[in-house]
């Protein structure tokens, strides 16, 4: 069982960060937590690590300014608190390379009810902001392998849930349309459930590119428990230096 202030957020944890952040006054821009948790996987995958010093100011604001954050102390150690542990566990199942649950609010049709299908996938679109937020925030990624193919096609996965910048200009534009285009035709999307599977192994992707994880290496050849003991004693290793203690 996790220990108090540790694991991941409930909901009820989740709710008291949103409207923390909601509470946010303007001019100031805040991220919610959609957004958020797209933002610390953006953050994540940066090749070297970005101390949260660095990237904090920027849930508070999009302009990172620091007087948005809380000013009572308490106040914002309860809300950086439940921040970082969110962090946390996204970083250990990146590291992990396991599937994390994105934290995603379905959106509504006019009856008000969860949209079904393709019409449910509009749902990662504050998400993927989010990411794509922390990604120019934070260039290293791109400054280091933005010339991957495998790394634009990861990014993609994740920009499909975009709509075209309106102010982009028209050779990007078109580009992006393209890339859309032609992930929809490779790797079509049939609900919400089904873009969050191929989000996350976006991702993890990704996650192979800019972090690649290496086997350890052993400082000496493995001692087998019936060879010899390295100190020299002259017994087996496992009546020696090899017995548990």
């Amino acid at each position: 069982m996790a220990a108090p202030g540790s694991g991941p957020l409930s909901e009820r944890e989740i709710e008291e960060l949103d409207d923390a952040l909601a509470a946010v006054p303007e001019p100031y821009e805040p991220l919610d937590v959609v957004m958020l948790d797209g933002f610390l996987v953006g953050v994540l995958l940066q090749p070297d690590p970005v101390l949260p010093a660095a990237w904090l100011p920027y849930v508070f604001d999009s302009e990172g300014r620091t007087a948005a954050m809380p000013a009572d102390v308490d106040r914002l150690r309860r809300v950086s608190e439940l921040i970082i542990r969110h962090y946390n566990v996204l970083a250990a199942s990146i590291a992990a390379r396991a599937p994390f649950d994105p934290i995603v609010y379905p959106v509504e049709d006019e009856a008000g009810r969860a949209a079904a299908g393709k019409a449910g996938i509009a749902a990662l679109a504050p998400w993927a902001a989010g990411f794509m937020n922390a990604i120019h925030l934070f260039p290293q990624l791109l400054d280091r392998h933005g010339e991957a193919p495998a790394l634009a096609e990861s990014l993609v996965g994740v920009l499909r849930h975009l709509p075209v910048d309106a102010e982009a200009p028209a050779e990007q534009a078109r580009r992006f349309a393209e890339d859309r285009q032609r992930i929809e035709r490779e790797m079509p999307l049939h609900d919400l459930d089904d873009a969050i599977d191929h989000l996350i192994e976006c991702v993890l992707d990704a996650a192979d590119i800019s972090r690649p994880r290496r086997p350890v290496a052993r400082a000496a050849p493995k001692v087998g428990r019936n060879d010899p003991c390295p100190c020299g004693s002259g017994r087996k290793y496992k009546q020696c230096h090899g017995t548990p203690r």
